[in-house]
């Protein structure tokens, strides 16, 4: 399973880049893409992803969960919708209510694109895609901020065999 995370990772990451792509909202992921004063402080949407926890479920069978969020940003400039980076959560929140392909993608000589599963986001009460809005950050900077968050699970075999 070594080569698990990095399949998850690239996945997710190639995957939202799209979503994000198809509805002009600026994307980063974080641990990958550069940051910058620039481009950090306009309105942008931030993927990061924690995991994955496997768990040994039967001989060679793996049960898969990862923490998958998008943190947006929004500058409040008055200029466009108030309810903007409310859409920008609806579209990360339908998004992740899909099943999420995972791919063998990556640099590595097993990274051939084939699918390896589909994480769903968990079900139960507690397990929810949520989506959070916090409060303007400061009277002085006019930014506000969001979070779209879930636990995704999918269950495969051993892979790398």
């Amino acid at each position: 399973m070594k080569n698990l995370p990095r399949w998850i990772f690239a996945s997710l990451a190639k995957h939202f880049e799209v979503v994000s792509a198809t509805n002009n909202i600026p994307y980063f992921v974080e641990g990958v893409d550069e940051r910058d004063k620039d481009n950090m402080q306009g309105s942008h949407s931030e993927l990061r992803v924690t995991g994955p926890f496997i768990k040994e479920i039967a001989n060679g069978q793996y049960h898969v969960e990862a923490v998958l969020n998008i943190l947006v940003t929004f500058n409040m400039d008055m200029k466009g919708s108030a309810y903007e980076i409310v859409q920008w959560c609806g579209i990360f929140q339908d998004e992740m209510l899909a099943p999420l392909p995972v791919y063998k993608l990556g640099d590595g000589p097993d990274d051939d694109q084939s699918l390896v599963g589909c994480l769903r986001a968990k079900g139960g009460s507690r397990d929810a895609v949520r989506v959070f809005h916090f409060v303007q950050v400061h009277i002085t900077d006019r930014i506000r901020q969001s979070e779209v968050d879930g636990i995704f699970e999918m269950d495969t075999e051993d892979v790398d065999v």
